[in-house]
C-alpha cells in the first residue's frame, strides 16, 4: 500500500473534492484519480461515489478513514526515527492572536530562531474564530488561540497557561478609588474593547448583560496598544489581560478597577489541524512551546 496514496484518500476526504486536491498536493487530477483508484482496487471497495458533482465518503471510506490517518502517522514516525541528517530548514506560518503576539509569543520564537536559524517563520496576527479555517485551509500551520476549541474533532488543542484579566482606568479617572466597585457603578461607563466574537472581550460582554450594566457604548479597536492610550487619556474603561498591561500598572499609568463578581480569565491554546504533517520544524516548534510551559509550570 504506498503512502502516497494514503495522503491522497486523507485529503480527498477532506476536501472532498479531486481538483482542490490536486491544487493542494501538486498533482495532477488524473494523477488522484489513479491513486483512488489502485487503493480501492488494493482494498477491494468503494471509497467515494459521486452524486451529481459532488464527492462523498462510502461508509467503507469512513470507516477506512482513521486507520490511513494512523499507517501516515506511523510511517512518518518511523522515516523521521532512522533519519540520520533530520534537515531544519524551511518555513512555518504561525496564527496567534493579538495579546499572544505582542506579549508572550515573541521571546518563544525568538528562542526557537536561534535554536533552528535556517527555518523563516512567519507570523499572522488575527482573530480567534478564524484560526480553525485558517488550518482547515492550510494557510497557517499552528494557531495560538484564546478560544477553547476542544469540541472541533478535526483540531488537536493542547492547553498553555492561563491568565487573569483587570478591569483599568486612568488612575484620575473616577472610580480609581482603590476600593472594591459594586456592578451598578458601572453604568454610564464607556468600555474599550479588542474587537472579535471571542474569549474575554466577549466574556465581558455577557457579563454586562447578565447584570444588566447599561454602558454608555462599547467601542471596539484593533490594536491593544490603541485600547491603552485611549484609557490613559480617560476615553474609556478596559478589561485587558493582566500581562498586557503589567508595565503600565507598575508605572502608575494605569489603575486596576476591581469590581465584585468580576473574574474573567484567558486560557492560552496550542491549535493544529489533526490531518496536518507535522514536519521536523514544526514539531520543534511545538517542543519548544511545551518546554518553556514546564518550566512555568515548575517554577509557579
Amino acid at each position: 500500500m504506498d503512502s502516497k496514496h494514503l495522503v491522497t484518500f486523507i485529503t480527498v476526504a477532506r476536501l472532498l473534492h479531486f481538483g482542490e486536491t490536486a491544487r493542494t498536493l501538486n498533482y495532477s487530477q488524473s494523477t488522484i484519480s489513479e491513486h483512488i483508484q489502485s487503493l480501492e482496487a488494493y482494498l477491494n471497495v468503494k471509497l467515494f461515489e459521486r452524486i451529481g458533482r459532488k464527492v462523498f465518503l462510502t461508509d467503507r471510506g469512513k470507516f477506512f478513514l482513521p486507520f490511513a490517518e494512523r499507517m501516515v502517522r506511523e510511517a512518518e514516525a518511523a522515516r523521521q526515527a532512522f533519519s540520520e541528517d533530520t534537515v531544519f530548514a524551511g518555513s512555518i506560518v504561525v496564527g496567534a492572536a493579538e495579546t499572544l503576539c505582542a506579549f508572550w509569543l515573541p521571546p518563544l520564537l525568538k528562542r526557537y530562531r536561534t535554536l533552528y536559524p535556517q527555518v523563516q517563520v512567519n507570523l499572522r496576527v488575527g482573530n480567534c474564530v478564524d484560526f480553525p479555517q485558517w488550518l482547515q485551509q492550510n494557510s497557517i500551520d499552528v494557531a495560538f488561540s484564546l478560544q477553547d476549541e476542544a469540541g472541533q474533532p478535526q483540531l488537536r488543542q493542547k492547553n498553555l497557561f492561563k491568565g487573569r484579566t483587570v478591569l483599568v482606568a486612568a488612575p484620575q479617572h473616577e472610580l480609581a478609588t482603590g476600593k472594591t466597585l459594586t456592578v451598578c457603578q458601572l453604568n454610564g461607563q464607556t468600555f474599550l474593547l479588542p474587537e472579535g466574537y471571542c474569549g474575554y472581550p466577549l466574556d465581558l460582554k455577557r457579563f454586562l448583560e447578565k447584570e444588566r450594566v447599561e454602558a454608555n457604548t462599547i467601542l471596539e479597536f484593533g490594536s491593544l496598544e490603541s485600547i491603552k492610550q485611549c484609557v490613559k487619556y480617560e476615553l474609556g474603561i478596559s478589561l485587558l489581560p493582566e500581562i498586557v498591561v503589567r508595565e503600565e500598572l507598575q508605572r502608575g499609568e494605569l489603575a486596576v478597577l476591581p469590581v465584585a463578581g468580576l473574574d474573567i480569565s484567558i486560557q492560552a491554546q496550542m491549535l493544529f489541524h489533526r490531518d496536518k504533517w507535522m514536519s521536523p520544524p514544526l514539531l520543534a516548534l511545538e517542543k519548544v512551546i511545551l518546554a518553556d510551559e514546564g518550566r512555568a509550570a515548575e517554577a509557579g
